[in-house]
């Protein structure tokens, strides 16, 4: 006789350091613009990826941290145009997106659907290290499971500051030490 609600747990276990990526309000402060002929501007006047440069630098003793980007911006372009924009040292990192993952309407009205997404994609490729770096991060504590606690996996940012503000780099200096077993350098200044 077979118990019929009995499902396989869900195991976290590939190690690969993943990171999640956003664009607006965190590598950049505002919300980017694309025209038609695919060229970006910021609502807030700034430079596009004005921290790409950053975080390429606070990656870069750690090759082996993947990135999966998050940025509505691949609604509008191809994931190979969305990399192009970012630095050589960060475009290789990028080994997929979100974009293809729907969130519940529940939680699109909710507000949380970013943090759906994200969670959706962990699960889907059973990531164990990752964090994610957004502006949008939202309902870790509606979305958390008996065996994942979203928020030490979520850093919301101020989208006026994104990965600029010291405390979130630091934030991320603290996750990249963690995956990788030792004393990560101190954070980088933009």
């Amino acid at each position: 006789m077979t118990d019929e609600s009995w499902r396989p747990a869900l195991v976290l276990d590939q190690p690969t350091p993943t990171l999640f990526v956003d664009y607006d309000g965190t590598l950049h402060r505002g919300h980017g613009l694309i025209d038609e002929r695919g060229l970006v501007s910021l609502d807030s006047g700034n430079q596009p990826l004005e921290f790409a440069p950053l975080l390429a630098e606070m990656l870069a003793p750690y090759p082996g941290v993947q990135i999966v980007l998050t940025t509505k911006w691949v609604r509008t372009l191809s994931l190979e145009q969305v990399a192009s924009f970012l630095p050589a040292a960060l475009a290789n990192r990028v080994v997929g997106t979100t974009a293809g993952i729907k969130a519940r309407f529940g939680d699109v009205k909710n507000g949380i659907d970013r943090t759906y997404v994200i969670r959706s994609y962990v699960f889907a490729h059973r990531l164990k290290n990752w964090l994610a770096i957004d502006d949008s991060v939202y309902g870790a504590l509606d979305l958390r499971t008996d065996f994942l606690d979203l928020t030490e996996h979520l850093v919301l940012l101020d989208p006026k500051k994104g990965i600029g503000d010291a405390t979130a780099q630091q934030r991320l200096v603290e996750w990249l030490g963690d995956v990788h077993g030792s004393d990560a350098p101190s954070p980088a200044r933009p």
